[in-house]
């Protein structure tokens, strides 16, 4: 993979069903406000990042987010964040094929029954065939699938740029300026909606998947320059398109359907209903065919990093069979893609709609944010000599805690009960980890090294039953006091991590260059000659 195809496969991740939704749900909770929420979620990602960014060049693994506690922390906090993919990666594909067949119930009403805002069953079995496209697509090799992602990237990039313009434009010259000033002003149900509209809105759903660069990188030509700039580069230019696109459905949105306030406008193919509200009838037609595109194609990203991810959890010596490692004749790891194929028919039966599915997988995938800051700090300790290609420099010693805080704060966000149902998640992952510790005699240094995370985040699921944020809790704790305890939380919870961190056996190995997904010499000027692949049999495991 290029450098062009790492850049595509994080924004196309990025670029999914986010785009669709997000200003929708977004203005409902905050109003004109909403644009303040995508400032905020798009600087905090970046914080966020920055460090994966820097952890990426020093071991370009396959499914690299998911060893990076594994080296730094040992098995328990690796166990807790390869838990949360298995429903949060899970769950993924089948989120961006349920926005597919959302949008397309628009004109085909036999699909999505917007009474009950969920698929039908015909809904469900088209979603289930599109998710066999992408597993399709995704078996024939690296080569085939980034070429294909490269394209299919660029053109829905380019879709909601054009759309963006063109509602902007619209919606002013139609007299939607006045909507910042409208049903309540520009803020009208204050500042705590605005970071409520960050999770509950999908801001962070929308804004996961820049490190599928990152999860690929044992695929790329020169991983160690390359992730870094698709893991920043797709934060920041989703952070100007969404920001863009949030303003265009302020000032697109009729004064008609504003009539009883922000958080009861009605719409369920959004920006395709606005651009045909504003007499783009033509681009309208467009956005459908894109609303189709733009998370199909998200969806068969998500089927490849996802396969990359079990590769991972295996190699972390959990309890997964040693036959996902194994490798097709094109060098696939194809069990693995089965494996995801079927956890994504698992997920759409319980939750048949876009908005119940990204609510609680990315309330789950908070977790693996938790390890970015820690590992930062855990590295510099423990690996200085191990070679950079990028370097957050001295910022590291206020990004590693501040990344902390970012990850602990967005949890809050999510509310009560969406924290406990995540609290429940995690306890039987603990629960499992315990009886797989003790059957196959896992380091015990690891539960004091990894310790930090559970406390971390069962304080957390805590704090939210006190605090402020969501519906039937106690609300105790108001806001921002409950605010500054869970940033409290994370920087108390980096340095527990650094100090109580030990150079792992994982760690040492790839230290000394063994066992690694990606050498140097694979570094090759991509001349459309395909590389040999490990056969089935021959070692490949």
């Amino acid at each position: 993979m290029s450098r062009y195809d790492m850049l595509m496969a994080s924004v196309g991740t990025v670029i999914g069903s986010g785009w669709l939704f997000g200003a929708f749900f977004a203005a409902q909770f905050a109003g004109p406000a909403a644009i303040l929420s995508w400032l905020i979620a798009g600087i905090l990602f970046l914080i966020i990042e920055a460090p994966f960014a820097e952890q990426a060049t020093m071991f370009p693994e396959a499914g690299a987010s998911l060893r990076m506690p594994q080296l730094a922390c040992g098995t328990l906090a690796s166990s807790m964040t390869s838990w949360s993919t298995v429903l949060a990666g899970g769950f993924g594909v089948a989120i961006e094929c349920l926005a597919v067949v959302q949008y397309a119930g628009g004109y085909i009403p036999s699909l999505f029954d917007q009474k009950t805002g969920t698929a039908t069953v015909l809904g469900l079995l088209v979603t289930a065939i599109l998710m066999l496209v992408f597993q399709a697509l995704t078996l024939y090799g690296v080569r085939l699938f980034s070429k294909t992602v490269s394209i299919w990237t660029t053109i829905k990039w380019v879709v909601p740029s054009v759309a963006m313009v063109l509602l902007i434009i619209s919606g002013l010259t139609q007299g939607g300026a006045s909507n910042f000033s409208s049903a309540g002003g520009f803020m009208p149900y204050g500042f705590e909606p605005v970071l409520t509209a960050i999770a509950v809105g999908g801001l962070i759903y929308a804004y996961s998947g820049p490190r599928s660069a990152m999860a690929m990188a044992a695929e790329g030509s020169n991983p160690r320059r390359d992730v870094p700039f698709a893991l920043l580069g797709s934060i920041l230019g989703a952070l100007v398109l969404y920001t863009l696109l949030q303003v265009a459905f302020i000032v697109a949105i009729p004064h008609s359907a504003l009539a009883q306030g922000w958080a009861k406008i009605n719409l369920t193919s959004p920006m395709a209903q606005l651009a045909i509200g504003v007499g783009l009838g033509w681009l309208g037609i467009v956005l459908y065919i894109d609303a189709a595109l733009s998370p199909a194609g998200t969806g068969l990203l998500i089927t490849g990093v996802n396969s990359r991810f079990l590769f991972a959890i295996e190699k972390n010596g959990f309890g997964v069979p040693r036959w996902l490692k194994y490798l097709n004749q094109h060098g696939v790891p194809s069990k693995a893609q089965w494996a995801t194929y079927v956890l994504g028919l698992l997920g759409i039966l319980p939750f048949p709609s876009w908005h119940a599915m990204i609510v609680l997988a990315s309330a789950v995938g908070i977790l693996t944010y938790m390890v970015s800051g820690s590992v930062l700090g855990i590295f510099r300790k423990l690996a200085p000599e191990v070679p950079r290609a990028f370097s957050v420099g001295r910022h590291a010693r206020w990004l590693g805690p501040a990344a902390m805080a970012v990850s602990t704060s967005m949890f809050l966000w999510y509310g009560w009960p969406t924290t406990m149902q995540v609290g429940i998640w995690y306890a039987v992952g603990i629960l499992l980890y315990i009886v797989f510790a003790n059957t196959q005699k896992l380091p015990r240094r690891d539960i004091k090294a990894g310790l930090w995370l559970p406390v971390l985040l069962f304080s957390e699921v805590l704090l939210s039953w006190l605090g402020s944020f969501g519906t039937g809790n106690l609300n105790i704790l108001k806001f921002p006091l409950d605010e500054i305890v869970a940033i409290g939380l994370g920087v108390a919870s980096y340095y527990w991590a650094v100090g109580s961190a030990y150079e792992t056996d994982a760690l040492k190995e790839l230290k000394a260059g063994k066992n690694l997904d990606f050498h140097e010499e694979h570094v090759v000027e991509d001349l459309g000659v395909p590389l040999p692949v490990p056969q089935p049999g021959g070692g490949n495991e």
